[in-house]
């Protein structure tokens, strides 16, 4: 699951006239926990996976856009670097799509950190990748990331 949200859950952005605000929220939740691979890419998505205990890869807010850059207070950050970062995560999931969460989760640790290193959009969203197990805790913590 992909798009822009809260941590209430995955918004529908007018794209789905009869599910309201929201494509995916607390409605769902008994359906994803019966979901073995779930992949939540949103803002906010972490903690939408920890307070209903499900499972997955999730990232936390994640800097998609030139709005959210300016907000977070990348201030004169240049489009190209966002599309750079977004290019390269999407490019890294899709590779692993089919590999077991916990494999696609180390390789975008070991790919999206060398992007990371030099894009500081690919940095800030880096450090908030999560790999949740259904607890209200990640599994597994990303170092963080240091120069």
């Amino acid at each position: 699951m992909l798009g822009h949200g809260s941590p209430y859950g995955l918004l529908s952005k007018g794209q789905f006239p009869d599910a309201g605000l929201f494509i995916v929220d607390e409605s769902m939740v008994s359906a994803l926990k019966n979901n073995s691979y779930s992949i939540f890419i949103w803002c906010y998505a972490d903690q939408f996976i920890r307070r209903h205990g499900l499972s997955g890869l999730c990232t936390g807010m994640f800097i998609s856009e030139l709005g959210e850059a300016d907000f977070w207070g990348y201030k004169g950050v240049k489009q190209d670097l966002i599309d750079e970062s977004n290019e390269q995560f999407a490019s890294i999931v899709s590779k692993n799509i089919y590999e077991p969460l916990d494999v696609m989760y180390n390789r975008l640790l070991i790919e999206y950190e060398l992007l990371a290193k030099t894009n500081p959009i690919a940095r800030f969203n880096f450090e908030r990748l999560t790999l949740c197990n259904g607890l209200t805790s990640p599994t597994k913590r990303i170092k963080t990331w240091q120069v």
